[in-house]
């Protein structure tokens, strides 16, 4: 053992007085938590923040909750929280100029299991009136993660398929910086 002047250092008592914290107390809900990190994360210039924002949400499904019963207080119905996320992201999606962005959100809806706005695009895609029908912005930014998240190898993208507007190419730069070749 060590000693200092013939005492054990480590046997030494505490100086110091003790301070009681009281314990920290957040009003926030968790909806609220959730949304303020999309807005950070989309805030982000590099993207620092977007697999941290989709652990957050994957924390507030019904599977994640039970895991963590007791350590994460949830207020009002889990179903609602959700809703109420899914909701504020695809609004998010709607005013996004970014692709990029959109696309990071769809990543998020799909941590939430929401996979309307891509059910939608894939129906318009099996119709084959995507050049017929204007798209919203969400509906692009849909368009692009399908392309994205697609199981082939964008080896040729024709971008004729898909639009014939300066908007649509602008939407789908994304998809055409993957590609191998794009007509």
């Amino acid at each position: 053992m060590f000693f200092n002047n013939g005492i054990n250092p480590l046997r030494r008592r505490n100086r110091f007085k003790s301070v009681q914290l009281a314990p920290l107390q957040l009003d926030i809900h968790f909806s609220h938590l959730c949304q303020r990190a999309v807005d950070k994360a989309l805030e982000s210039p590099n993207g620092h923040l977007d697999l941290f924002l989709r652990f957050l949400l994957g924390l507030s499904l019904k599977t994640n909750q039970t895991l963590l019963r007791g350590l994460l207080e949830t207020t009002g119905s889990k179903h609602k929280v959700k809703e109420t996320l899914v909701q504020y992201i695809k609004k998010k999606i709607k005013d996004s100029p970014s692709p990029e962005k959109s696309i990071n959100l769809f990543h998020c809806l799909n941590e939430l299991d929401d996979r309307s706005l891509v059910d939608d695009i894939q129906q318009y895609l099996k119709s084959g009136r995507l050049l017929e029908n204007k798209l919203s912005s969400s509906q692009w930014s849909a368009l692009v993660f399908i392309l994205l998240s697609s199981q082939k190898d964008l080896d040729v993208f024709d971008l004729r398929k898909f639009s014939a507007s300066e908007e649509g190419f602008l939407r789908l730069l994304p998809v055409v910086k993957a590609s191998k070749t794009a007509l």
